[in-house]
């Protein structure tokens, strides 16, 4: 969620002075601050907080032995809450933005000083998990722990943080409710929806693009960028793979499936050596080119929450989207209106097809698209929701005072 975080992170400058410290001591952009003026740009100096993380601290990791354990505690290390306790003291922040979830054993520790506690949420964890879980069948260890030990530590962990927070940040009014209904937080809850710079993506719009290396421009181009390390977006990348491409390059032979972006499976991999029409990346340095060689958008996202960063990004390079509904999830979006939206293969297909083929309708969902993203999902809307959310924590901390 790095761009989530740097729209963040854009948003808080305009209230205050910004520092940011991040876990991962592999981060190759630990050493090369952003041109903002931030107080500080920190990485750990663990070596043990690496992304991906090490396979035998993965191996060592005993989570499933305690009572509020999870995977991903091996992203807590002494040496980084150290590290923060030494930011805490010196820099004596009046407000923490917590990345996440996963972060939450950092709470305690926050809690110990003279500042206020913002838990960052991508999606309601608890409502994600159960869903998944529910889909889980078998008996095997993977399964009863995905379907029936997962969920339920999750939803404990996700009370716990909410209700030892100041104030929660969620993704959309879906994940408002969700979080209201499950966790009934003692604290308030302000949507501060995923937004992009608009304006960034304005080369895309214009044709001003290079075309990646690895494309061959032509007006048949699907994209799907994401991290496929995420499991709803690899059973989404693997449903264009199986279920889409293959009828779509009866009727466009020379149709091409746009796959940006870290993580990709192994069968993503191995399906792009013998495919030359399927280009998977992994990370790029730069995905505007992978939009400007694209001519639609699909987002066969099945499961998850949040709001899809991929669909305004999509929206802000006037590409036409065709999305599942769950993929548009937390966008305030009409079919036919703002895109298409498409639940199996054949939809997919007939959506995409519509597309290339009506040049009226494709103009329609694009400028529609921009239009949406720039009034309600543009970084300038979501700062100022950011500064309301801030101002109210000033204004407790005032009254306390």
């Amino acid at each position: 969620m790095d761009l989530r975080n740097w729209q963040n992170v854009n948003g808080l400058m305009s209230v205050s002075e910004v520092g940011v410290f991040g876990l991962h001591s592999n981060d190759p952009r630990n050493d090369e601050a952003p041109p903002l003026k931030l107080a500080f740009w920190r990485g750990s100096s663990d070596p043990n907080l690496t992304y991906p993380p090490p396979a035998q601290k993965l191996s060592a990791r005993a989570w499933l032995l305690e009572p509020e354990g999870h995977p991903s505690d091996i992203y807590y290390s002494d040496a980084a809450a150290a590290e923060i306790e030494d930011i805490m003291i010196n820099f004596k922040p009046h407000v923490v933005i917590l990345e996440g979830l996963w972060l939450h054993r950092y709470i305690p520790l926050l809690k110990r000083h003279k500042c206020r506690i913002v838990l960052d949420l991508h999606s309601i964890e608890t409502a994600k998990f159960k869903q998944m879980g529910d889909e889980i069948y078998g008996n095997d260890l993977q399964a009863k722990l995905s379907r029936e030990i997962l969920p339920a530590r999750i939803e404990l962990i996700e009370r716990k943080a909410s209700h030892a927070v100041d104030q929660i940040w969620v993704c959309s009014d879906v994940d408002s409710r969700l979080m209201e209904e499950i966790h009934e937080p003692p604290v308030p809850v302000h949507v501060v929806p995923n937004a992009v710079n608009v304006d960034r993506y304005q080369m895309v719009r214009v044709g001003e693009c290079n075309h990646p290396q690895d494309v061959i421009p032509n007006g048949n181009t699907i994209i799907f960028p994401a991290v496929f390390g995420w499991e709803p977006n690899a059973h989404g990348a693997k449903f264009l793979i199986e279920e889409v491409f293959p009828e779509l390059v009866t009727v466009f032979p020379n149709c091409q499936l746009l796959l940006p972006g870290g993580q990709p499976t192994h069968q993503m991999i191995e399906v792009a050596k013998s495919e030359p029409r399927i280009v998977v990346t992994g990370v790029v340095p730069d995905m505007l080119p992978y939009l400007g060689a694209a001519s639609v958008m699909a987002v066969p996202v099945f499961q998850g929450g949040g709001t899809r960063l991929k669909i305004l990004e999509g929206f802000a390079s006037k590409l036409p989207v065709v999305s599942t509904a769950k993929g548009a999830e937390g966008v305030d979006v009409k079919d036919g209106v703002h895109l298409l939206f498409a639940e199996s293969g054949e939809e997919f297909v007939d959506a995409i097809r519509r597309v290339w083929t009506d040049g009226f309708l494709a103009k329609k969902l694009s400028a529609n698209g921009l239009d949406l993203v720039k009034q309600n999902y543009s970084w300038d809307v979501i700062t100022r929701r950011i500064s309301r959310a801030i101002n109210e924590l000033h204004n407790i901390t005032a009254g306390k005072g």
